[in-house]
Order: structure tokens, then C-alpha cells, then sequence
């Protein structure tokens, strides 16, 4: 079986775990900024809280919301 091609335009789904983790960031992190390993930390709670039922798919989720987010905090070059 092949697998169709990934598409260019993020999954809602990354987009709605980037949201859950920026609010659990600026709840937990009031005094000092997280690291990149914090960071992938939440991700891989609030990914296993909202239940994937592919492990292929959260793995892809999690790892596409962890780039954003370091991107984002500059946690890491572009």
C-alpha cells in the first residue's frame, strides 16, 4: 500500500495542540522561559490527553507542533 503524499498545509490538529501548549507555557512557565526539552515535554502530555487513535499520526502531530513551537520561542536556528 503507498501512502499518499503528505500535503503542505498543517493539520488542524497540530494547530490545536500548539494553542493547548502555549497556555500550559504561560501558566507553568511565569518564571523563567522553557527550554526545548520542556517544551516537547508538554507537547507529549497534551498530545496523549487528546486521545489519537493512529500512533503514526500523534507521533507526526507532536513532532510537527514542537518545530512550531521552537521556531516560534527561537529555541532553535531556522
Amino acid at each position: 500500500m503507498v501512502k499518499p503524499p503528505a500535503t503542505i498545509e498543517r493539520p488542524k490538529s497540530v494547530d490545536r495542540l500548539i494553542g493547548i501548549v502555549e497556555q500550559a507555557i504561560a501558566f507553568r512557565f511565569t518564571d523563567r522561559p522553557p527550554r526545548l526539552s520542556d517544551v516537547a515535554r508538554i507537547v507529549n502530555t497534551a498530545s496523549r490527553l487528546l486521545k489519537f487513535s493512529d500512533l503514526d499520526e500523534r507521533i507526526e502531530v507532536e513532532n510537527a507542533a514542537v518545530l512550531a513551537l521552537a521556531k516560534k520561542r527561537q529555541l532553535v536556528g531556522l
